[in-house]
């Protein structure tokens, strides 16, 4: 009797080990979530409430938007999201800010890069013609103007494209690089990793990919890929010179080779099979 209590005992003993260690493995194996919320600032919504800080006038040389020396009155953009985001509790490393505009449009870039320079929310232009708060900008034929907010910096030429220069800006959201890139990302295609690139650094702002990108210009992906009802050839033409299939397109003319341009189909094409 003694002989089958020891055996259940040994066994149990046995189980509980061999449950605790792969509780152990599991625990050593699972993935590391980041878990930072995502925040905004709404800049329309903070301007209502008298919260955008201390106005000042700024002077930009060779503005990339009007190109030629503008002043404007401007609230000083770093400063108001210093106040507003509680930086300590910001992977800055690892979140861009990206900059939501009236019509839809989305750059962004990396907060890190954005908290070195100074940067500047212009709200209105010292050159406008009176009874307007904007000098017109004209863009294709187009007359628009900035409001409300342009976002502006006095440390950084205009020529460096790592640096973002959006008008009509109404929000400001902070977001981790990983999650984007994890959710768009190819997975062990080297052939779709080539336009995946292109893709984030041409295409993203205005376009979105199961809902992450700009609202610009349509999704591409959901609920169809616009590689199911485009002839491929067509869509490869098309995003090297949109002017040659549409009148007065919005889509501007990015640059790219064609071959660029077959690179960012392939990556289309994958993303069709990898819908949300």
């Amino acid at each position: 009797m003694k002989t089958v209590k020891i055996n259940f005992l040994v066994s149990c003993l046995f189980i509980f080990c061999f449950l605790s260690c792969n509780q152990q493995k599991d625990q050593k194996i699972k993935p590391i979530v980041n878990t930072q919320p995502e925040m905004e600032l709404d800049l329309l919504a903070l301007q209502a409430k008298n919260k955008l800080g201390k106005d000042t006038v700024v002077t930009i040389v060779n503005d990339p938007v009007y190109h030629k020396t503008k002043k404007y009155h401007a609230v000083n953009a770093l400063l108001l999201l210093k106040n507003e985001i509680d930086l300590s509790k910001v992977n800055i490393k690892n979140t861009l800010i990206v900059f939501e505009c009236i019509d839809g449009y989305k750059p962004e870039m990396p907060l890190e890069l954005f908290l070195n320079a100074k940067s500047y929310l212009a709200f209105k232009d010292v050159d406008a013609p009176k009874g307007s708060n904007w000098e017109k900008i004209i863009k294709n034929g187009n007359e628009m103007n900035a409001d409300p907010f342009y976002l502006v910096y006095t440390s950084v030429s205009s020529d460096n494209q790592e640096y973002k220069w959006p008008y009509n800006v109404i929000k400001f959201h902070f977001v981790s690089k990983n999650k984007n890139i994890e959710a768009l990302q190819p997975k062990d295609d080297k052939k779709a990793m080539k336009g995946f690139v292109l893709f984030q650094k041409q295409c993203i702002t205005c376009h979105a990919i199961n809902g992450i990108g700009g609202e610009m210009g349509p999704e591409l992906n959901y609920p169809k890929s616009v590689t199911e009802y485009w002839k491929e050839s067509e869509l490869i033409d098309y995003i090297v010179n949109p002017a040659s299939f549409r009148h007065k397109v919005k889509m501007p003319t990015l640059g790219i080779t064609k071959q660029q341009s077959q690179q960012i189909v392939d990556y289309l094409k994958y993303m069709s099979k990898n819908k949300i």
